[in-house]
Formats: C-alpha cells, sequence, structure tokens
C-alpha cells in the first residue's frame, strides 16, 4: 500500500483518512496500531514523521519479538510490519542505509517464526524488499539471508504469498540492475532452478509430485525473474527450458512458453546469441515436423516467440540469425494451412515482421549478385542463399494447399516486395508470374481478389511498371482483347510510384497508337464492340499518365523523351487534355513542394491533394527520397525549359474552349508560370495585356445608333467575354511576374472593380487578391492607393464579387495590422463594418471568408511578434461591440453574429466581457425583427456552449427570462429553438437550477423536457441489450466525423431539430449524432431531388458481389449478373421467411421446419375463416397478371386506357355466415367463431388532399348508411348484393 504523500506530512492523518471508515477488521487493527505510534511519539515529544514513525515501530516490533514464549496477537504482528511497510516507503535514503541491516535481520527473524501466517509474511517480504534496495549491496553477506528468504517463498504453496514473494524478487532484481551484486543473485536463482530440477528427477516414484509443483512454482516465478537475470545465467538456464518443453507435458510447456516469450518480450533483457539461437530452432523445427501437434494457443505463443526472439537475434548476432531465419520461414508457411484462423494470423504476422526486421540490404544484395552469377534457369538445391530460401518459403504460401489462407497469404507476399524493392523482379520473378496465375481462377476459388490486386501493386511499386510488364505483360497486341492483361491497367495507375516517364514514352504510347489504328479499322469493318473495346484499352493506357508523373525516377532525363507527345495530345485529343494537365500540374507541384518553394493552393490552384494518411507506404517513401532540393531542382529546370513551348498552346486552347473546360488549364497555366524564367512569362504577359485592353475597349464602346445588327455575336465571343478570358490568363500568370508587370496589371484591374458587369467585377476582384497573396511587397507600397480604391468601390460591388474583395481586406487589413502606417487604426475600423455586413451574407463561401476574416484580426491583434496584446484585441472586440448601434436590424444582426464568432474563438480572453454583454443582447430579445431574435439566440447558445457552468449560474436568471419571451412563438420557428436552449441550459447548470429561476407558469416545460429525456434513457437502455456490436459500431463512426469548430447553419439555423447535436465544443456525442444521421436518411427530411436521384442511380447495383470495387463494363459476364441482381434481389426481400441471427451475429437455422410448418398452419386457418378474402387476394393477384397482359398487347400510344379500381380492395362479405337453406333467411351462428359480422372498406379518397374528393367519399359512406333501415332482415350476402344491382337498373334507365 502506499499512500500519496510527501516525507515530513503526518502519516497518521494520511492512513486515518484512507482506512478510518472501513470495517474490515485488519483496518481497524491497522488504525488502532497507527494511534498507538502517534501516542508514543506524542509522549516522547518528538514529530510525526515518517523516521521517527518508523523508530517507534520497529522498537515495538523487535519486544514483541523477543517476548519469549509469551503469546504473540498474529493481527498485532501483522498490522505493525503493515504500517511499517508503508512507512519505509516515505524514509530518507541514508537513514535506510543506517538502519537496513538491523532491520533486516528482525524481518528475516520474524519471517522463520512466524512463516504460518500468511497476512504476516505477505506484510514482513514487502519490508524485506525496501530493505534491500535501501541498504549497502556491495557487502553481500549482509543482504543474502534476507534475498534467500525472498527467494524461498516464490515457491511457496500458497498464491498470494508466493505472488507477494515474486513480486518482491522483481523489484530487488530491478535494483541489482548495473552492478556487481547481480551476478551473485542470479547465481542464487539458477542454483535454486537446478536444485528444484534435480529434486524431481532423484526423488521417488511416490514422492515426485512435491518436486514437480516446485519446479511449476520455479518456472513461473522465471517468468519475472529470467529477464532480470545476469547474461551467464540466463544462458545456463535457457538449454533446461528447451529440454522442459521437449517432454511435451502440457502445463509444463505452456509454463515454458510463457517465461520464453516474457524473456524475448523484454526490451532490455540482454541473451546469449548461441542459446537463444539454438532454443529459436528447437521451436522452429518442432513447427516443421508436423508431429504432436500442440494446442491452438500454444502454437500462437510460439509464433510471437520466435517473432520477437529472432529481432533480439538479430541485434545480437546478425550471422546466427542469418543462418536459422530461413528455417523458421519454412516452419511459418506449414501454419498457414491449420484451420484456425488464430494459428494463420499469428503465423502471418509473425512472417511479416520477420521481413521487416531481419532482412537487410547485405542479404539481398547477397542473392542478387548469387542469381546473375548462375542464372535462374539452373537448379542450385542446397546452395541457395537465406533470402532465395525465404522468397521460396513465401511463394510456397501461395499454392493450393494453402487457399484457405490466401488473404493473409497474400499480405506476406506483399511485404516481401515491399522490403526486396526493386530486387524483386529478380528474386521474386516466379511469384509474380504465380500471382497473374491466380487471377486467372474463378471467383468461386478466388475470394479475396481485392487482395491479389494489391499485392500486385506492391510488386509494381517494388520493382517498377517496366520490370513487371517484362515478367507478366499486358499482351494486347493479339487478336482478342478479352484474352489478354488488361485487368493489369487499373492496377498500375493506382499503385505506380517513381516510375520512369522514358518507359512510357517508348512502351506504352506506341502501344495505344496500335490500339487506336485497331479501333479505327475495326470501325471501318463494322465492328462496333471491338472498336469500343479497342478504343476504352486506348483511353486507359493514357490514364496511366498521371500516375507515370507521380515522383518519377527520370525526369531531368526524359521529360524531353515525352514533351512533344503531350504537346501533341494538348492539340489533338480533346479528351486526353485533361490527363496531360494533371499531369504537368502533378510534376510541378511535387518538385516545387521538394525544392522547398512556399506555395497557396487557392491562388496558384497547383497543388497536389495531401495524403490524409499519417504514414506512406514503403514504395512512396523510397520515390520522395530521392527528391532532394537539387534534384528537385534540376527536374524543374528541364520542365521550365520548355514553357515557351507549352505556355501558347495552352493560352490558344484557353481561349477555344467553352468556359466549362477552362479549370484545369487555367491552373496548368499557372503551374508552367511560376516555374518559368520571369522575362519569358513577361513578354507573354504583355501580349495577354494588349488583347486585353483591345477588348476593354471594345466593350467600353457603344454601339451605333442606328446600326443594324445583321450576325449578332454569341454571348462566349463577346467583347465582354473576351476581356474575362483574358483577365483569367492574366490571373494565371501572376505568380511568375515581376514587381513592373504587377504594378501594371493592378492598373489595369483597378477601373474593373467598379463594372457593371458583375463577371468582369468577380475577376478583377480575384486579380487584386492574387496580387496581394503573390507579393505583399506590393501592397505595403500601394496601401494608400489600395485603399482608396476598396473604398470607392464599396457601394458597386457585386454579390458575386463580395467573397474576393474580403480576400483583399484580408490581405490589406494584416498589413496594416504589422505596423508602418500611420492611420492603422483609423483604417481598420473604416472596414469593419463591412466585414460584419459579410458575415449574413447567403453565399456560404463568402460567408467562412468573413468569418476567417475576423479571426485572422482576432489573432493578429493578440499576436505580440505583430505589435498585438490583449488590450488590441479587446479594442478590436469593442469596435465589434459598436456595430450593435447600428441604424438598420441588419446591421444589428449581423454585429451580433460577428460577437458570437469572436466570443466562440476567444471565450477565455474575451471571457470578462459576458457580464457587460449579455445585458445588452438580451434586451435585443424585446425587438420584434426576427432576423436580430435569430442572431441573439445564436450569441445564447454561443455563451452556454463555451463559457464555464459556475459563471452561467450567475447568468442564468436573465438568460431564462429573454428566452420565455419566444417560448410560445411557433410562427418564427422560435419555440423548438428556445426549448433546445433550454435544453442546453439543464445539461449544462443541472435541471435544479433552471427550476429555481424558471416562471411558474413555464415550469410545464422543463416537466416535458425531464419527462423525455428519462424516456429516452430508457429507451436506450433497453435497445442496447442485444445491439452492442452494431451500436459499437455506429458510435465509431460518429466519434471519427467529428464537426468543425464552427458551423454558421448549426448556431443559427432555421430548423427546428438545430440543437440536436448537442454542444458545440468540437465534439459530440457519437449517439446522437449517429440517430440523426439515421432519421435524416431514412425520414422525410430528405428532398425529393435527392429521392429522384436515388432511384435513378441504383449506385448499390454497380458494387460486384459487395466488395466495393466498380463493375466492370467490359466483362459481360459481370454484367449480366448485375442485370439479373434487381429481380433476385427483390424476390429475396419480399420473401417473409427473413433470417435471424443472435446476439453475436450468428444466423439460427430451424432445422426441424418447425416455422416453415406454422406458416402454413396459420395461412390455412385463415383462409378457412375468411374464405372470401382468401379468394379476393387470389382473383386479384390473377387479375394483375391477366391486366398486365392485356396491357402489353392492347395498349396504344397517345390514348389513355382506363383501369379497373374495382380490384383494388375488397369487402368482406360475410358468406361463411350465410345459411346453408335455400329458404332460410339472416345469418347463422357457428361453434368457435365470431357472432356474424360484416364491414364495407373506407373509401381512400376521403384522406385526399381536394374538398370535392373527399365530399364525394362522405356521400358514398353516407348513402351506405341511410340504406342500413332499408336492408332490416336481411343477410350481410343479401344486403351486400344489392347495391350493384340497383347501380345496374339505374344505369339502364339513364340509357
Amino acid at each position: 500500500m502506499d499512500l500519496a504523500m510527501g516525507e515530513d506530512d503526518d502519516m497518521c492523518g494520511a492512513i486515518m483518512a484512507r482506512f478510518g471508515n472501513s470495517l474490515a477488521p485488519e483496518h481497524k487493527q491497522l488504525c488502532a496500531t497507527v494511534q498507538i505510534m502517534a501516542e508514543v511519539l506524542q509522549d516522547q515529544k518528538l514529530e510525526p514523521t515518517p523516521k521517527h514513525y518508523f523508530g517507534a515501530a520497529l522498537g515495538c516490533l523487535m519486544k514483541l519479538q523477543g517476548a519469549g514464549g509469551a503469546p504473540r496477537s498474529e493481527a498485532v504482528t501483522t498490522s505493525f510490519c503493515t504500517f511499517l511497510a508503508m512507512v519505509l516507503n516515505k524514509i530518507p535514503a541514508n537513514t535506510l542505509r543506517a538502519k537496513g541491516d538491523e532491520a533486516l535481520k528482525i524481518f528475516v527473524g520474524l519471517v522463520a517464526t512466524d512463516s504460518e501466517n500468511a497476512n504476516t509474511v505477505k506484510a514482513a517480504l514487502s519490508c524485506v524488499e525496501i530493505l534491500i534496495r535501501g541498504v549497502d549491496k556491495s557487502n553481500w553477506l549482509t543482504v543474502a539471508p534476507a534475498f534467500n528468504c525472498l527467494l524461498r517463498f516464490c515457491l511457496d504453496k500458497r498464491p498470494k504469498v508466493r505472488k507477494r514473494a515474486q513480486l518482491c524478487m522483481t523489484e530487488v532484481l530491478s535494483s541489482l540492475q548495473g552492478t556487481h551484486a547481480l551476478g551473485t543473485a542470479s547465481e542464487v536463482v539458477f542454483n535454486l532452478f537446478e536444485q528444484s530440477l534435480n529434486s524431481v528427477s532423484n526423488k521417488s516414484q511416490g514422492n515426485s509430485t512435491t518436486g514437480a509443483v516446485e519446479v511449476l512454482h520455479m518456472l513461473g516465478a522465471l517468468k519475472q525473474l529470467l529477464p532480470l537475470l545476469s547474461v551467464k545465467s540466463i544462458g545456463r538456464i535457457l538449454p533446461y527450458l528447451a529440454q522442459l518443453h521437449e517432454l511435451q507435458q502440457p502445463m509444463v510447456t505452456r509454463s515454458v512458453l510463457d517465461t520464453l516469450q516474457a524473456l524475448c518480450m523484454y526490451s532490455s533483457a540482454e541473451i546469449p546469441p548461441v542459446a537463444l539461437g539454438d532454443i529459436l530452432g528447437r521451436l522452429g523445427a518442432l513447427l516443421a515436423s508436423g508431429e504432436k501437434r500442440s494446442s491452438v494457443d500454444e502454437v500462437t505463443v510460439v509464433t510471437r516467440i520466435l517473432q520477437h526472439g529472432f529481432q533480439k537475434l538479430w541485434n545480437a548476432d546478425r550471422t546466427l540469425c542469418v543462418a536459422k531465419v530461413p528455417a523458421v520461414f519454412h516452419s511459418l508457411t506449414g501454419l498457414l494451412a491449420w484451420e484456425q484462423e488464430e494459428v494463420v494470423f499469428a503465423a502471418a504476422e509473425s512472417m511479416r515482421h520477420l521481413i521487416e526486421a531481419c532482412i537487410d540490404e547485405a542479404m539481398i544484395q547477397q542473392g542478387v549478385t548469387q542469381v546473375r552469377l548462375h542464372g535462374e534457369e539452373q537448379k542450385r538445391k542446397g546452395s541457395l542463399t537465406p533470402i532465395e530460401r525465404i522468397c521460396v518459403s513465401v511463394e510456397s504460401s501461395l499454392g493450393y494447399q494453402y487457399s484457405t489462407s490466401w488473404d493473409m497469404s497474400l499480405h506476406v507476399v506483399a511485404a516481401l516486395f515491399d522490403k526486396l524493392g526493386e530486387s524483386s523482379a529478380i528474386l521474386m520473378a516466379s511469384t509474380v508470374i504465380t500471382l497473374g496465375d491466380l487471377q486467372n481462377l474463378p471467383d468461386d476459388d478466388m475470394a479475396c481478389r481485392k487482395q491479389l490486386h494489391t499485392t500486385l501493386g506492391s510488386a509494381v511499386a517494388a520493382m517498377g511498371p517496366d520490370k513487371f510488364l517484362a515478367i507478366l505483360p499486358l499482351e494486347m497486341d493479339g487478336a482478342n482483347l478479352t484474352e489478354s492483361r488488361v485487368w493489369l491497367l487499373p492496377t498500375l495507375k493506382q499503385h505506380m510510384v517513381g516510375a520512369r516517364l522514358q518507359f512510357y514514352q517508348e512502351s506504352l504510347v506506341p502501344l495505344a497508337t496500335r490500339l487506336r489504328e485497331r479501333a479505327r479499322s475495326c470501325a471501318a469493318a463494322g465492328k462496333p464492340v471491338a472498336a469500343k473495346n479497342a478504343e476504352s484499352c486506348v483511353q486507359s493506357i493514357w490514364a496511366l499518365l498521371p500516375s507515370f508523373c507521380n515522383y518519377p525516377s527520370d525526369t531531368a532525363q526524359s521529360f524531353s523523351l515525352i514533351a512533344k507527345t503531350l504537346g501533341d495530345v494538348l492539340t489533338k485529343e480533346q479528351d486526353l487534355r485533361g490527363l496531360v494537365c494533371s499531369s504537368l500540374k502533378t510534376l510541378v507541384a511535387q518538385n516545387r513542394k521538394a525544392r522547398g518553394d512556399k506555395m497557396d493552393d487557392k491562388v496558384a490552384g497547383i497543388l497536389i491533394e495531401e495524403e490524409n494518411s499519417e504514414e506512406l507506404n514503403v514504395a512512396e517513401q523510397r520515390a520522395r527520397s530521392l527528391y532532394t532540393p537539387e534534384v528537385a531542382a534540376a527536374n524543374l529546370k528541364t520542365i521550365s525549359g520548355y514553357s515557351r513551348n507549352f505556355l501558347p498552346l495552352l493560352f490558344n486552347l484557353f481561349v477555344a474552349s467553352p468556359a466549362e473546360r477552362r479549370g484545369d488549364l487555367q491552373l496548368t497555366i499557372a503551374a508552367i508560370a511560376s516555374i518559368s524564367d520571369k522575362q519569358t512569362v513577361k513578354s507573354f504577359f504583355v501580349a495577354i495585356m494588349k488583347k486585353l485592353l483591345q477588348a476593354t475597349v471594345e466593350a467600353s464602346t457603344p454601339a451605333e445608333p442606328g446600326a443594324m445588327q445583321v450576325d449578332a455575336p454569341k454571348p462566349e465571343e463577346s467583347p465582354t467575354a473576351r476581356r474575362c478570358v483574358f483577365m483569367d490568363l492574366a490571373l494565371s500568370l501572376v505568380n511568375g511576374l515581376d514587381d513592373e508587370a504587377l504594378g501594371m496589371l493592378f492598373s489595369t484591374a483597378r477601373p474593373a472593380l467598379q463594372d457593371n458587369d458583375a463577371a468582369v467585377q468577380k475577376k478583377a476582384y480575384k486579380v487584386l487578391a492574387s496580387i496581394c497573396q503573390a507579393n505583399i511587397n506590393f501592397v505595403a507600397g500601394k496601401v494608400e492607393e489600395l485603399l482608396e480604391t476598396l473604398l470607392t468601390s464599396l457601394s458597386s460591388v457585386h454579390s458575386s464579387a463580395r467573397r474576393h474583395r474580403l480576400r483583399c481586406l484580408h490581405f490589406l487589413i494584416l498589413h496594416l495590422m504589422k505596423g508602418g502606417y500611420e492611420r492603422k487604426d483609423e483604417a481598420i475600423a473604416t472596414l469593419i463594418s463591412e466585414i460584419v455586413l459579410a458575415t449574413k451574407e447567403s453565399n456560404k463561401k463568402t460567408r467562412n471568408e468573413a468569418y476567417d476574416l475576423l479571426i485572422e484580426i482576432g489573432h493578429g491583434m493578440q499576436d505580440e511578434d505583430t505589435g498585438g496584446s490583449q488590450e488590441r484585441l479587446m479594442q478590436f472586440f469593442t469596435m465589434i461591440v459598436g456595430c450593435l448601434a447600428g441604424s438598420t436590424p441588419h446591421m444589428v444582426s449581423a454585429a451580433v453574429v460577428a460577437l458570437a464568432r469572436l466570443l466562440y474563438e476567444f471565450s477565455s480572453e474575451l471571457c470578462h466581457t459576458v457580464p457587460d454583454l449579455l445585458p445588452s443582447a438580451l434586451l435585443l430579445l424585446k425587438s420584434k425583427n426576427r432576423e436580430i431574435i435569430k442572431s441573439v439566440l445564436g450569441l445564447v447558445k454561443v455563451v452556454i456552449a463555451r463559457f464555464p457552468a459556475a459563471e452561467l449560474d450567475q447568468h442564468l436568471r436573465s438568460l431564462v427570462e429573454g428566452l420565455i419571451l419566444w417560448s410560445d412563438d411557433s410562427k418564427n420557428h422560435f419555440k423548438a429553438k428556445v426549448r433546445a436552449i433550454i435544453e442546453r441550459l439543464v445539461r449544462r447548470c443541472g435541471m435544479d437550477s433552471v427550476a429555481k429561476v424558471m416562471p411558474q407558469e413555464h415550469m410545464k416545460l422543463l416537466t416535458n423536457i425531464r419527462k423525455t429525456k428519462e424516456h429516452n434513457e430508457k429507451k436506450k437502455k433497453t435497445t442496447e441489450e442485444g445491439e452492442e456490436a452494431e451500436t459499437k459500431s455506429v458510435q465509431s463512426r460518429a466519434s471519427t466525423a467529428r464537426k468543425s469548430k464552427w458551423n454558421h447553419t448549426d448556431m443559427f439555423s432555421d430548423d427546428d431539430d438545430d440543437d440536436e447535436y448537442g454542444d458545440m465544443d468540437g465534439s459530440m456525442k457519437a449517439s446522437t449524432m449517429a440517430k440523426t444521421r439515421t432519421n435524416k436518411s431514412d425520414g422525410t427530411t430528405k428532398s425529393r431531388k435527392l429521392r429522384k436521384s436515388n432511384k435513378r442511380l441504383p449506385e448499390d447495383l454497380m458494387d460486384v458481389e459487395g466488395e466495393g470495387e466498380p463493375l466492370d463494363l467490359l466483362d459481360t459476364r459481370k454484367t449480366r449478373e448485375v442485370l439479373r441482381g434487381p429481380k433476385s434481389q427483390k424476390k429475396k426481400n419480399d420473401s417473409d421467411d427473413e433470417l435471424e441471427y443472435t446476439a453475436d451475429g450468428k444466423m439460427i437455422v430451424d432445422e426441424s421446419g418447425d416455422k416453415i410448418r406454422d406458416k402454413i398452419k396459420r395461412k390455412r386457418q385463415w383462409e378457412e375463416d375468411h374464405p372470401h378474402a382468401a379468394a379476393s387476394q387470389a382473383g386479384r393477384s390473377t387479375k394483375r397478371g391477366d391486366d398486365e397482359v392485356s396491357r402489353k398487347s392492347q395498349s396504344r400510344p397517345g390514348k389513355a386506357r382506363k383501369t379497373n379500381n374495382e380490384s383494388k380492395s375488397w369487402a368482406y362479405t360475410g358468406d361463411e355466415y350465410a345459411s346453408k337453406k335455400s329458404k332460410a333467411v339472416g345469418d347463422v351462428k357457428k361453434d368457435g367463431k365470431l357472432d356474424p359480422y360484416a364491414y364495407w372498406p373506407l373509401d381512400p379518397k376521403i384522406l385526399n388532399r381536394r374538398e370535392a374528393k373527399r365530399n364525394a367519399a362522405r356521400k358514398g359512406m353516407g348513402s351506405v348508411m341511410k340504406s342500413a333501415k332499408k336492408m332490416q332482415g336481411m343477410s350481410s350476402k343479401e344486403a351486400l348484393a344489392q347495391k350493384p344491382a340497383r347501380a345496374k337498373k339505374q344505369q339502364k334507365a339513364h340509357k
């Protein structure tokens, strides 16, 4: 027991506080002992420190021990030992070293005399352990008796005593690490272990049981002690453990394996390599022999021992490890044929870890050299290198005898590909061929095809596509493309990295050309299917280009070979233009990133998507490691050399392309311009500016009044459209322009800020924002001019351009905050109102830009590096508060929204402003303007969510009184919002606190909230039983799908359930979020468009066999299966025989057939009781089938056909109650059945939304009730038969 207290704290008070209220007798005795010790110290006028307690308690214990033959209370002795065990941990080291030898003798003698009392022994052993760790161990003779005492009790027959002794020995041996005493102590442990083994072998057959038990106890102790012994002792003990394991005794074997596992997994344990290698070899040979197979648990433990043991052996003796590890791979491969999944998984995991830990470059090069010297065709039996033997073992795991574990074997093969890298093309060529053969197996024999493609992808990434396709060629030049390996193309596209551009240009581009010629010839010969197949293969080959540009290894050497091809494709192949643009952007972005350039994807638009995964695979790491800044600079120099060729080509394509196809072209132009020479870019820029000015002049020139437009230009050919095109081109070149060119562009864009055309104005603001971001020094030199420009254009800004204008304000304000401008505060205050108003924009992007700008300004005001401080932040916050005095409700509402955003972001810094701000905000709740009310409610949400509950209690009354004003407003959806806010208050402050300030007339709202909460909790408890697995999966999905820290819609939404997610603190309750998602996906909140799209696009049908892979439309067999799928699936879903499952997911199979018999019995019973209903249903189904046939044969286009609606419903006529006598009238009662009854079905038109339809339905039902009196005395059958007859007579009379 350890107490959380210092050395000078009162031991008596600490122990009484912990055990004073306990009812256990030992705790009561301990408290009494502590009180006695406290009184002794008080009588002796000593301070109650651990040191003094130790002296007093040890003296009392010596008196008890020296009492001679007087009786001694075991409880008292135990309490003193327990108290001393607590005190010894608090004693200073020097005191313990001085008094430790004497105290050890006392406790050793106490253990010897009171060895039968388990509680006393356990407490005394704890004291002995602390004393041994504290005394001077250089004189082993003084420590040896106590150490032997501890070691002897490690074999005690009492489990608790034995466990306490083993724990104490572990602590003692840990304290001996690095000292000379460790060798002596380890020798003592080894002697005891050897003695226990000899006692078993020397004892007679009748008394061998006790010795065997001691051996088991010793093995249990070695599980903890062996990793702490000296290297010499470990080496002497391991052979004995190997011999014990070979006895194949279950209990002994398990103990030995546990000991070895603990030894191998102990990170700091030093093991003799020879002894370790010998025992690991024996374990591996035992697995490979196949004789006397052990249990599943033992085999899994052995695999873990081999895994961690060989890692230690590799660090200790690499040569020995290399010699032994191939045999272990062979043994582990044999385990893959086991039926138990635990064994297969353990073996595969061990092989993967051994591949990672026990294979180095020297082993790989040795194998490659040997193969190159002797050749692959020679069978060198017995002379294979270790790495070749490993490859052979791993490849053998793909044999058909391991088909049930191919999914795990493929993971091992993939790990070996990743480890070998390019050398895998030499060492694992036959494995690649085997993988290709597995692809040809039918789906029934190859259930893990997805893992197979992943493994092939690892091979492609490791050895490169050129070497991979040399081993497993595409074979697409054959007469029949269906017999080729076209299935490899998606794998190549997904997994390729670090490939060579030269191979693509020299091998795949000619192949695409040949396939294109084949497509044309097939189309000319009247073979459309073959032509489409060939054309799709061409598209797939060109789709590989972006993957080849993913960190290619020969950009500087081979880009010149492929540049002309790319230019030709851009010019001639419109469908492939996007692939080429994507490839160029990837090349530039990756090299710029490797060179260390600072890029912004918002302006340049050339950054590729960064990987979301925290760690990259081995191939990507290898490819990226080659991209040093020097290599990247050389690559960019080569690419920029072709900018004079690519830029004019891209300009022409950009101008000629429609607006929807210009995105990729613009990003590609920006990417190439960012790495091109400044003068080159400037020359192109001057030409573009001339055309821009010309288009501007044409757009501003009014048409002649009397001129007649014979051929009016199209909208995309108008001067305004061309003006926007050239502004986009100029925008693409911003990152490659110098200051002079930027000034020219600014002068050109400045007048366009006040243009009446929204598109021109938007382009101008985009250009201005890009200039500000590309060169911040440009902003510094034109602060006055830029500020004047933005202020004068404020009145004419269009809503579509406001977001880009805010970006301009962003850079301007950030520069102003850094200083250097005299009227900085005045300028910022001038722009504040515009930013605040932008938070109320309907456009989400504009609104988010305004929020980001507010937060950036706040952080800038607070940042000390830019001259900010807490006072500056408060000044900025005060500026926003001043906007509450706006003259319009829109401005007031925007100010409240901005304050809510700042309070959310800077809650800790602005917490003290809430008491002054909240009364003013709540006062706005008395306004009648809906916009203001909604914003204030959002602010209240922020205050409740972000501020501590203790501070909320102070304002609870004012919050509740303000919210209650709108608790009855249903017209503006405020009633539900107020309820949601009060629920949040209840969660934060408690039901009782809210009830105290809630007006009495509104207490029913709290009552309803409380009952709803209790009902939901009760429902949740009942649904959790039997659905633990499903709940766990839902919660895991919800916990990973977190919301952002700020969400405008959640705070200021008009929805009634906007508070469904709980507290807006960045993390939500998983169950609530999952429930909301389910409700939104299944309920009526889904829009009609979404429902139509779900019906129109059944994407689940395109999932082949639920594997999540896209459907190959070129595969005729799979396409037919999918086309047949919906019908068969519908039949399955329409079946009433749904499968039942247990709570753990197991399917329940009813072998007796009771359910089917019960179902048939119930159906027959129902048909007997309702013969007319059954006949009506049967007739209805037959009628439906006949109607469909007649409709198909007789339907005519353009002519509506009436349908018979009489079969849509049926009336229960009560025929079974009719009398069988011909003259009888009325119904007859029957035994075992209800009294005679009949009913008329309700007309569904009564629920129609049209008033005329509802009136007609009511009239029909009214006529039924009126005719009831006329049918008195008739049977139900006769009464129901009257109406059709009368209708026929009326119809004839009408005619």
